[in-house]
């Protein structure tokens, strides 16, 4: 029987623009083994956010380049640390992978089973929803009848905030990209 590998997305190389498919690699290597305290996680679903491209470009940006990470969900399928348990749902920035083993420290939160799908603990649930909502009304505190104004309404932070803001009684205006942004 074939053991089952470990499917990575590694960075050959560092775009100097929009990132294209010579720029990355998939490449197979063994699932890796755990160390104690760490925690090996079937990752599911990947958040490909905007910003990793600033992540991966070779052209100077507000952050310094890093390889290729993103927030992932995924089940626990073996632990050797005591607060996590084979079957759960985590998430963290475990990288375009298949399988990642981490520090326990590593784990941005555990999902709970609420017969949402899992893959809104990468969305709405996740760190875009999580912006949008402390955004919206812990820094711009808008009251009902206000006009928001969304100048990236077609994001993934910014759509929610636009129906955020609407469900608050807001008036909402979005603004997309186009010449006359």
């Amino acid at each position: 029987m074939q053991q089952p590998v470990n499917r990575q997305v590694i960075l050959k190389s560092r775009p100097s623009d929009i990132p294209q498919a010579e720029n990355f690699a998939v490449i197979e290597s063994a699932i890796p083994s755990l160390n104690d305290g760490q925690v090996l996680v079937c990752n599911v679903y990947l958040s490909v956010e905007p910003a990793m491209r600033g992540w991966v470009s070779a052209v100077a940006n507000y952050s310094e380049p890093v390889a290729i990470d993103g927030l992932t969900v995924g089940y626990v399928v073996e632990s050797r640390h005591p607060d996590f348990q084979n079957g759960e749902v985590v998430t963290g920035m475990f990288g375009w992978q298949d399988y990642a083993a981490v520090e326990a420290a590593a784990i941005q939160r555990k999902v709970p089973d609420n017969g949402l799908p899992i893959s809104t603990a990468l969305g709405v649930l996740g760190i875009n929803g999580l912006t949008a909502y402390f955004g919206l009304f812990d820094l711009s505190q808008p009251g009902p009848g206000d006009t928001v104004v969304v100048s990236t309404a077609a994001g993934a932070v910014g759509s929610c905030v636009g129906q955020l803001a609407k469900l608050h009684g807001c008036r909402t205006v979005g603004i997309t990209g186009g010449p006359e942004k």
